[in-house]
């Protein structure tokens, strides 16, 4: 019975989404809750890694069931075995197919600035801080170039580990409301650090400190790697999106306890 979960997570105390042999990774966390609640080892399978420090609002992941449990247990069970900063907040059936990463058709991230002189205490873990001020406009036009399919080798590290750096960003917004500014991208895929090398970039645009044609620039074959790499902790994986054809939904056998609550 394979079930996908949905997930929430501050990643101040962990180191990244990934289980590790030398660090606490928020996949084994709930890996461990769910071993317990099976009573057996269990895995899951993560949509995307996440990078020591981030958050995340719509992380998603699916495992395969040993027993027989309705969602809605399963929910308030791995949450009452959870630590705080971890909430699963949905559980799906999904038919045996269905794979948590391989079937993602975008991936939705944020990226949160406090911008203000004086940093706010209660948004430190999960805002960035930039005292000086932000021109929006100057951020909005930037980002313009990034939208489509490009290279984005700018936008990594020196050498990433997948054999093409070229992904089709579908959608950019600089929003600002108050102090508050959020750098959402959405895309067919990202690459180590590219979010937070957009942000950093477009942070710097917005102080003045580059022309608005630098994100244009940093596309370009030629162009050195992007310098400016905005901290980890404004970073939030806002969500996973899958399309009509791998929609998340209930398993064809109409008899699947799983069914009977939503």
């Amino acid at each position: 019975m394979r079930v996908l979960f949905t997930i929430q997570y501050l990643g101040t105390r962990y180191a990244g989404w990934q289980t590790q042999s030398n660090a606490t990774g928020v996949q084994q966390v709930i890996e461990i809750a769910l071993s317990t609640l099976c009573k057996q080892p269990m895995r899951i399978e993560g949509a995307g890694r996440t990078d020591s420090g981030v958050h995340a609002r719509g992380q998603r992941a699916h495992a395969d069931l040993p027993i027989q449990i309705r969602p809605r247990g399963l929910l308030l069970g791995l949450n009452d075995l959870l630590p705080a900063d971890i909430r699963i907040v949905d559980v799906v059936p999904v038919a045996d197919p269905f794979h948590a990463r391989f079937d993602a058709s975008s991936k939705t991230y944020v990226y949160q600035i406090w911008n203000d002189s004086v940093a706010e205490v209660f948004h430190a873990l999960t805002y960035a801080h930039v005292a000086s001020r932000l021109e929006m406009g100057r951020m909005r036009d930037a980002a313009k170039a990034l939208v489509g399919r490009h290279d984005f080798k700018s936008f990594t590290v020196a050498e990433p580990e997948v054999s093409s750096t070229t992904r089709t960003i579908k959608s950019v917004s600089v929003e600002s409301e108050g102090r508050k500014v959020w750098i959402r991208v959405t895309a067919d895929g990202f690459l180590r650090h590219m979010v937070r090398r957009i942000a950093g970039s477009l942070i710097e645009i917005g102080r003045g400190k580059l022309p608005t044609d630098a994100m244009r620039d940093a596309l370009e074959p030629t162009f050195a790697p992007a310098r400016w790499t905005a901290p980890a902790h404004g970073l939030v994986l806002e969500n996973v999106e899958y399309d009509a054809s791998h929609r998340p939904g209930p398993p064809e056998s109409a008899d699947d306890k799983m069914t009977a609550e939503a």
